[in-house]
This record gives C-alpha cells, structure tokens and sequence, in this order.
C-alpha cells in the first residue's frame, strides 16, 4: 500500500512593503536635522525656537524679516537698471547697489532661519510646498552672494555687468518664492490662527457639573459651539480654547504639567490660566474664558479678544 503524502499548503506571498517617496524622506530627514539645531526635542521652555517662531512676538518673526530682503533687492534692482542707462554717469547707483545687496543678504539670512523653523512643524502640502519656497529663496540668496562678490571685486574696473544680470535672476526666483510663500499661508493657512473664527457666546454658558470635575485633570466641553478645556486646580475652575492657536491641536489630550497644558501635536505650551502661550511654534494667545459657579455648575464665556 503506498504512503499518502500530505502536500503543504502554499505559502502565502506577504504583501509589499509600501515604499516610502524619496521626497518624504527628505522631508522627514530635513524636519529632523532642524529639530536638531534649533533644539525643537529638548525639554521647555525651548527659548532658542521660540525665539525663532515669534512666540515672544505674539506674532510668527518669519514674514516680518521677509520684508528686509525683498525690499533691499528690489532696490538692488532698481539701482542697477539707473546704472546700465549711463554707467559713466550714474555710478553712484552701482554703489548704492552694492548697499542694499549686502542689506538683502543680513535680513534673507534671518528670514532663512526663522522660515526653516517654522516649516520643521509643517505636514502633508503645506510641507512639500513650503520645501519648494524655502529652496527656491536659498537660491536667490546665493545668487545674491554670488552678486555681492562679483560686485566688491570687480567694482573697481567697472565691471559689474555680471553681478547686476545675477541680481536680475535672483530677483526672478524671490518672486517665484514669494508666490509660494502666499499659496501657503493664503491656500494651505500656514501660519494663521486656528482659533480666528471660532464663535463666541454673549453669556455664560452651563457646561459641566462642578462636582464631577477632578482636579488636576481636563476635561473638554463645548461652549456656543466652540471647545473648550477645564482644569480645577484648588478652589479655582479655569478655562480656555481646546483648539491649538498653531496648527489646530486638540490641547485637551496633551500632558498637563502643574496649571501648563502642552499641545499634542508640536508641543506648544499654553498657561491654563490664562491662555498665554509659553512656547512655540505657537505665537498666539489660547482664547481665555470668564468662569463662575451658578447652582453647582460650572459656567463659561469666551473672553472678548480685544
């Protein structure tokens, strides 16, 4: 009688392994190295990236140093074209060029720093467009250099020619990133304030049980159609806006630390007693909100804003 072999099942074929875009991971490695040096993983209060992010400004620092080289270069620019129209005679302009090319170049330096930092917390398009604008200015700002060189060590032949046609490309690219600069925070709303248009209610709202409220602890609610996070801390019940002011961060599930709640998504730092923002990438304030106890519940309204 023959033996009966059993046959083994086939093996089943593991799915592939999805493969990570070659611009994701130089996105993530470029985020990485940027946290590295504006030192984004040591513990609060982080001044050296908030200083950066324009947390003590009450506004991101970025858009405000943009000013400097976009203003300087166009002069540049400008400066350069009076100079071609009659080199011989109008060789003050080649000087006052060389100026507001030097000028450009300190202010893009800033705006560089400042802007990297600001898109080490960026993710999905924001991110990848944000790259091209921040590529496409460290362009121009070596254009610029290359410019500024030309301009110092040929400037006593005379010869400017060529920094002047590097001045005009570099001016080409600023625009161009510049336009990138607006899709982002005008199409993507980078940078803007999350909580901007949330609503707010004229009157106190009831929101939660006094005495189901533990201290020490968030809890989320909803007052005029807008979240909020509670904390009780001692006898005192205080309130502010549940939405992260950067990035829309629900502030409610980040760690708690004393009467300091942080942001789960880029680690903002918010005083729950009064909202104010102690660490970036957030420069704005959380909404703060009026509480009272009314019969035992806990009564909120959103502070007016001015």
């Amino acid at each position: 009688m023959s033996e009966i072999k059993e046959i083994p099942p086939a093996a089943t074929p593991e799915p592939p392994v999805a493969r990570v875009p070659f611009s994701e991971r130089l996105y993530d490695g470029t985020q990485h190295l940027i946290a590295g040096l504006v030192g984004a993983r040591r513990k609060p209060p982080r001044l050296f990236k908030s200083l950066l992010n324009g947390t003590w400004l009450g506004h991101p620092l970025h858009p405000l140093l943009t000013d400097v080289p976009v203003a300087a270069w166009v002069l540049t620019g400008l400066f350069d074209i009076i100079w071609l129209i009659a080199p011989a005679t109008n060789a003050w302009a080649a000087r006052a060029a060389e100026v507001t090319v030097l000028a450009g170049l300190v202010g893009a330096a800033g705006a560089i720093a400042t802007g990297l930092t600001d898109w080490s917390d960026t993710y999905g398009r924001e991110r990848s467009v944000g790259f091209l604008h921040g590529l496409f200015n460290i362009i121009a700002f070596g254009l610029y250099l290359a410019s500024a060189i030309l301009r110092f060590t040929l400037a006593a032949s005379g010869e400017t020619l060529l920094g002047a046609v590097l001045g005009f490309i570099g001016l080409a690219v600023m625009a161009y990133a510049a336009y990138l600069g607006g899709d982002m925070v005008f199409t993507q709303g980078t940078g803007v304030n999350h909580t901007a248009w949330e609503p707010a209610g004229d009157d106190f709202e009831p929101v939660m049980p006094l005495a189901e409220i533990a201290e020490n602890q968030l809890y989320r609610v909803m007052a005029a159609g807008a979240p909020a996070v509670l904390l009780r801390s001692g006898d005192r019940v205080y309130a502010i806006g549940a939405t992260c002011p950067h990035a829309g961060g629900p502030l409610d599930e980040g760690p708690l630390r004393g009467t300091v709640v942080e942001c789960p998504w880029h680690a903002s730092r918010f005083r729950m007693t009064d909202g104010k923002v102690l660490t970036g990438p957030a420069t704005v304030n959380a909404a703060r909100y009026e509480v009272r106890i009314h019969e035992g519940q806990v009564e909120i309204k959103r502070r007016a804003t001015h």
